[in-house]
């Protein structure tokens, strides 16, 4: 039964190590742009040592399942009258610091972001690939946080955080659940909003129509950027967006296909609150048990979710979106077939 599990934690903070003591523990996990957020609050008495650019780390019991969840370092320490409250932040806030002014040549999306992880100093993990650029320019403008989740996006990629503190960029199957939950033993609370499909279509125009981002041809500006297929222009329902640095149709048809599969996924959304599930992160495909009639039972995938224990309990609290055939990789390529 539920209320017999014995939810718990170890907080290691600097050369401490915390399992109890705590007020409230709360842990943000979001894929980028957003960041990541780990908030400890102690009792003012509490002897935390721990200092600035210390590191930290995070790992949740549900009293079924335990997981590493956070590593990074204390971003702040703050003490009052009544508690001590530590915040830390992992490679994420790193890379939101990081205002980069470099440009490559020839290198793919998941060239872009293992070379801007490199330049914050921070580790890089499971990158794909992603599309072929011909060039790209990470202005200033930008943090490096901001560009990796724009590279990582045209190719319908998620840029995350593990939990061991490596930067992700992959590309969500979310056809096939990776964890079941069941309502009324994991799951307290469902709600899922269904919105209509106002946008039929989404086009991704480039500066060039090459064929291959070493072409010549792919540093000429043209007016054709379609290779002679284009899409209906910009009108009701459908939606179209510039986008330069995308120098090759397939390129371009790639990041409209990702912006369409994450348009309609957020047509059906919700949000559930469940016991503390410390396997759940962003991307996490699961399926609901047991939903009751009118709810949905997946797959879907996890968008953000928050972790807290407290006085009132250990709980997951997440974002979700739709799933299925809809949300396959493979789907990134139906666009790109009228280009063959």
């Amino acid at each position: 039964m539920p209320s017999l599990l014995q939810p718990g934690y170890t907080l290691t903070l600097g050369s401490q190590r915390w399992t109890e003591q705590l007020i409230a523990l709360e842990l943000t996990l979001a894929a980028a742009p957003s960041l990541d957020r780990l908030t400890a609050t102690f009792p003012a008495e509490a002897p935390v040592k721990a200092a600035p650019d210390d590191p930290a780390e995070l790992t949740l019991a549900s009293g079924e399942k335990q997981e590493a969840v956070f590593s990074g370092t204390i971003a702040s320490i703050r003490r009052s009258a009544d508690a001590i409250r530590v915040r830390a932040l992992n490679a994420g806030g790193v890379l939101a610091q990081v205002r980069p002014a470099i440009t490559w040549e020839q290198a793919s999306a998941g060239t872009v972001i293992r070379n801007l992880c490199d330049e914050a100093g921070v580790e890089a993990g499971n990158v794909e690939d992603g599309i072929s650029l011909a060039y790209y320019a990470a202005d200033p403008a930008r943090t490096a946080l901001d560009h990796i989740a724009r590279v990582a996006a045209w190719s319908g990629a998620m840029a995350r955080v593990s939990p061991d503190n490596r930067v992700e960029a992959v590309v969500i199957n979310a056809t096939r659940a990776e964890v079941a939950l069941k309502y009324g033993r994991e799951l307290k609370t469902l709600e899922q909003r269904k919105a209509p499909t106002a946008i039929q279509s989404f086009t991704v125009a480039g500066e060039s129509g090459a064929g291959d981002a070493s072409s010549p041809d792919a540093l000429r500006p043209t007016t054709d950027f379609f290779a002679g297929n284009r899409p209906p222009g910009p009108s009701k329902g459908n939606c179209w967006r510039s986008e330069p640095a995308l120098r090759t149709a397939a390129a371009a048809a790639s990041a409209a296909a990702a912006v369409q599969r994450t348009y309609n996924a957020g047509r059906e959304r919700g949000v559930f609150t469940a016991f503390l599930q410390p396997d759940l992160r962003p991307g996490t495909v699961f399926e609901i048990q047991d939903a009751p009639d009118g709810l949905p039972a997946g797959p879907m995938w996890v968008e953000s979710l928050v972790h807290t224990v407290g006085r009132d309990g250990a709980v997951t609290r997440a974002r979700f979106c739709k799933g299925g055939d809809s949300f396959d990789p493979l789907a990134l390529l139906g666009a790109l077939a009228g280009l063959l």
